[in-house]
């Protein structure tokens, strides 16, 4: 592992290199790359002027603190060799100065990359400045800040001589790439994630962090991926680096910028009383605090991890500063992570919480996803005396993390003491205690809890949103429970939960996710896309960090069940846009991607995904979705699923109810690994699909005769025929097209089935249904048939090339030789094959057997088709 490498930095940069060397290399002055420290400015100059180096004489300079405090101290080196005196008179100095690096120069063009440029001296700046104007040189510089003391410099990009860039911080796909070229190593979701939000996308912090975590095992391999394997660590290397920073502050503003640490934010106001105005300003111009918001607060800049400076700090200075400053803070105005961080600072030193700032703190961890946090707090008081709240919060803290067991053991430990009149909390707790019967075998009857609570209701009336979250439960236990037959009215309640204004965005998101599942198992597909195009992209969705992983798994499987492929992956890629997925059934989120893949016939995508998802979920797998993932791995890998909870890697024990989706992945998945789907495989299709429709689920019993039909089987097809019907939506059209096509053998219909498939991202059906076609006009004869013939085998061509092919041109090309790429090339480019033969000194008739075994590598019928992946 080489933590060290500059390379590392330049990740999510290459279009930026580019634009900047494309710019110089065609006369350009030059630019100012402006970002925070450590977001990989020198890296980013440094990389351009080794690209440039053939081209242009280039001249480094640094700026410095030391040097900013003499008269031309960074351009030192450079005006040594001058005569003598000439740094007296200016115009002289520029004028010796321009023939002395001309004559350095030679013939090429010069570069002067400098480095801090925000702490060059004012004469150094005046310097560099009129050289530019007058077109000696180019400029490449960097600054951590922005440069609004100084006009002459300001002046050189708002009059357009340079170009000004902001170098962003790292996404967190950015950050998950750096951490891969760092550790050798594919990386999980959740590393990869937990990094992104520890440094920010910080290079440099990165780089260091994900060293020190691998020092300390906090990042591991399993099966051959890095996985996060608990808490990072926050001192060693990273800690230096920002102690180096605060040695730098007064003693007053170290004090702020450790405070705000351990606190994460504070009042504005609250902050002057610690700092005069002045102070605070000069740390902002420094980028190491932020002020913002309405009331405004004061934050930790970005580029400063508080956590890490809390960790660091050693116990006696955190209680001076508590002394110090508790008595300016009022608990009661904190919320967020103020309030979970105060409480954790007070919590270290020794001190008691208020009973009121204990709840508060454990409701905040538990909606902020930080049940350990949540657990910490409601700790802190005897388990005798904790109040209905704090037992809610220990329940929902031990729920998130999937210990179950515990969670059970906490509510009956509680249960004799529970106070019904208490609705706000009583109801929740019940609610929960519900989902851990449902998902727990022997914890007893989900429904019963459920009627409990509604034969409690207080006379007046539940108040609406107590009311609407037990139809939520009821509908999720009716949904996961495998009975949604013997509950019809459950669609249409959550429909009216969906549209009741008066609930909260919160409520009615979790809602609508929950009805577009139940409408989508029920086989009303259409009305369940309806409410998924009603709820509006995902970064409008009105949901907490608590509760986004659950929402977006309904959705996700809505679309799924729905047959809605392509649709799916818009909703995975649009989070892959964004930044860090959300939880799938509290698993990263490889184990969605690889769902997806694994229906979408991109055996290579899931397996990658998998690769991730498994040995993170042998570390952490809070709902027990290893089986599901271990099924999928057997099933791309046509190996037989293994058995049971038993299974190699996982702890012996009781596994919970998979839920209903969960366990028809598993089924489904199950029985198409392994050997090709032959006869028995097929009657256990059409088996779980009976049962499937018996119990009201109308989709995936249509989605088990779905795979059956695939290989031909007409028993499954004249199936689908009768049922198709239940279920609305274009998906089961398309699938009755295809079962139809094979009772009559009807080479248009499979083909209309077909092209409607590669629509909705179904390339296995797809693909299948072109093959049944093109079987059945093997002998055309007709100019119509051999038309439709060419029809089928460039649907086959197009399915096999979205299974095969799913990234961009370089993953197409790494499928060749060197020689069989450049053939391509050229078979794209050259308008004949004797033309191509000619200039490779070979005969057409060896070009055209190449380019045939390029055709079939690629799956494509001939050259229009291989322009299409490759232009």
């Amino acid at each position: 592992m080489d933590n060290e490498s500059p390379v590392a930095e330049l990740i999510g940069r290459a279009e930026l290199l580019d634009d900047l060397c494309a710019a110089l290399a065609a006369g350009g002055a030059g630019a100012v790359i402006l970002g925070r420290p450590g977001v990989g400015k020198t890296a980013v100059l440094r990389a351009v002027a080794d690209r440039l180096q053939a081209d242009f004489h280039v001249i480094p300079i640094r700026g410095s603190a030391i040097s900013a405090r003499t008269p031309y101290g960074a351009l030192a080196f450079l005006l040594s060799g001058l005569p003598e005196g000439a740094e007296q008179d200016p115009l002289q100095l520029l004028r010796e100065l321009s023939r002395s690096l001309t004559a350095r120069a030679g013939q090429g063009r010069i570069l002067v990359r400098v480095d801090n440029a925000d702490q060059l001296d004012r004469f150094s700046i005046m310097v560099l400045s009129q050289l530019l104007r007058r077109g000696t040189i180019a400029v490449l510089a960097a600054a951590s800040i922005q440069w609004g003391a100084n006009p002459e410099l300001v002046g050189l990009w708002s009059e357009g001589l340079l170009e000004r860039v902001d170098l962003e911080l790292l996404t967190e796909r950015q950050t998950r790439q750096l951490m891969q070229q760092i550790l050798g190593g594919p990386v999980s979701s959740l590393a990869s994630g937990t990094m992104w939000r520890e440094t920010e996308g910080s290079p440099l912090l990165v780089r260091l962090m994900t060293a020190a975590q691998v020092r300390c095992g906090t990042l591991a391999r399993r099966d051959a991926t890095w996985v996060c394997t608990g808490p990072f660590v926050r001192t060693g290397e990273v800690s230096e680096v920002l102690n180096k920073v605060l040695d730098r502050l007064g003693a007053a503003e170290r004090r702020l910028v450790e405070v705000l640490a351990l606190c994460r934010s504070l009042p504005l106001s609250t902050v002057l009383e610690m700092l005069p105005a002045p102070g605070v300003d000069a740390l902002e111009e420094q980028q190491i605090i932020s002020v913002a918001g309405t009331p405004a607060a004061v934050r930790p800049g970005a580029w400063i991890p508080g956590t890490v400076i809390a960790e660091s700090m050693a116990p006696g200075r955190r209680r001076k500063l508590w002394e110090d400053i508790s008595a300016l803070i009022a608990s009661e105005d904190l919320d967020g992570d103020e309030l979970t961080a105060f409480a954790d600072w007070t919590r270290s030193c020794g001190e008691n919480l208020r009973p009121a700032d204990i709840l508060r703190a454990a409701r905040t961890a538990n909606r902020r996803a930080d049940p350990a946090a949540a657990l910490r707090f409601v700790r802190t008081v005897p388990a005798a005396v904790r109040s209905q709240d704090l037992v809610l919060e220990e329940v929902r803290a031990l729920h998130f993390m999937g210990h179950l067991q515990e969670a059970l053991r906490v509510f009956r430990d509680a249960e004799p003491r529970l106070v019904p009149e208490e609705r706000f909390s009583y109801v929740p707790l019940l609610l929960l205690h519900s989902r851990t019967q449902a998902r727990l075998p022997g914890a007893g009857d989900p429904h019963e809890t459920l009627a409990a609570v509604e034969a409690s209701c207080p006379a007046e009336g539940e108040h609406p949103e107590l009311a609407a979250a037990l139809v939520l439960a009821q509908g999720a236990l009716a949904a996961d429970g495998g009975r949604l037959g013997e509950a019809p009215e459950v669609p249409d309640r959550l429909a009216r939960l969906a549209a009741d204004g008066s609930l909260t965005p919160a409520t009615r998101t979790e809602a609508a996710a929950l009805s577009a599942l139940v409408l989508a198992l029920a086989g009303r597909n259409s009305e369940a896309l309806q409410a998924l195009r009603q709820l509006g992209p995902p970064e409008n969705y009105a949901v907490s960090p608590a509760n986004a992983g659950e929402v977006c798994t309904r959705i996700f499987d809505a679309y799924v069940v729905s047959g809605e492929l392509e649709q799916a992956a818009d909703f995975v890629r649009s989070f892959n846009d964004s930044g860090v997925r959300p939880s799938y059934q509290g698993s990263g989120g490889e184990l969605a991607v690889a769902v997806l893949a694994s229906w979408q016939g991109q055996d290579g995508a899931a397996r990658h995904a998998l690769s991730g998802g498994i040995g993170q979920l042998r570390v952490h797998d809070p709902q027990d979705m290893l089986p599901l993932a271990q099924t999928l791995a057997a099933y791309v890998r046509r190996e037989q699923p293994p058995e049971g909870p038993g299974m190699p890697g996982r702890e012996q024990g009781p596994s919970q109810h998979p839920g209903y989706v969960r366990d028809f992945l598993n089924r489904y998945f199950s029985l198409l690994a392994g050997n090709a789907v032959n006869d028995e495989a097929c009657a256990r299709l059409r088996g779980e699909a009976a049962s499937a429709r018996a119990k009201g689920y109308a989709a995936p019993a249509l989605l088990f005769l779905s795979a059956a039909v695939r290989t031909g089987d007409r028993q499954a097809a004249a199936e689908i025929l009768a049922t198709a019907h239940e279920v609305s939506g274009r998906f089961s059209e398309l699938l009755a097209d295809f079962a139809a096509g094979i009772l009559r053998n009807d080479p248009a219909l499979l083909l209309s089935a077909a092209k409607g498939f590669s629509d909705r991202g179904q390339y296995l059906l797809s693909r299948d249904a072109a093959q049944a076609a093109e079987d059945r006009l093997a002998h055309a004869r007709t100019a119509e048939r051999k038309k439709l013939a060419r029809t089928a085998r460039t649907l086959i061509n197009a399915s096999l090339r979205r299974m095969h092919q799913v990234g961009g041109r370089a993953e197409t090309l790494a499928e060749l030789s060197q020689f069989e790429a450049d053939l391509a090339h050229r078979a794209v480019t050259i308008a004949t094959t004797t033309q191509i033969a000619g200039e490779l000194n070979l005969s057409p008739r060896t070009i055209e057997w190449h380019l045939g075994k390029i055709f079939a590598k690629l799956h494509v019928s001939g050259r229009s088709e291989l322009a299409e992946i490759l232009v």
